[in-house]
Parts: structure tokens; C-alpha cells; sequence
């Protein structure tokens, strides 16, 4: 793995309170179902995150 991958993997996941694991997962998803360009592919992992850290604010307010 590419070390500024990795290190995108940690700010991501620390920003967003996410495992680093699950921002690394989502890159490799992306990065073979999409196989476009980085930028492309970064805008397609933001959109997940966003989505993901939504998704867990709804949890939070239903419980």
C-alpha cells in the first residue's frame, strides 16, 4: 500500500470517526469496482463517508 494512501486512511478516519480499517476497505472497493481516476475515486470515497457518518448521526438520534 502506498504510504500517502495510508496516511489519507488515518486523517479520514480520525476527521470522520471511522476505523482506519473501514476507510482502507472502502479505498480498495472503490478503487477495483471503479477503476477511474484518483480524484474520481476520491470523490467517490467522500460520498461514502459522508453517507456513512449520516447514516450513524440517524442511529444516534433514534436511540
Amino acid at each position: 500500500m502506498i504510504t500517502g494512501q495510508l496516511e489519507r486512511a488515518f486523517q479520514l478516519a480520525e476527521k470522520h470517526k471511522l476505523d482506519v480499517s473501514t476507510i482502507l476497505e472502502l479505498n480498495k472497493i472503490i478503487m477495483k469496482e471503479v477503476n477511474s481516476s484518483p480524484k474520481v475515486e476520491e470523490k467517490i470515497l467522500q460520498q461514502i463517508i459522508q453517507i456513512l457518518v449520516n447514516n450513524k448521526q440517524f442511529l444516534k438520534e433514534a436511540t
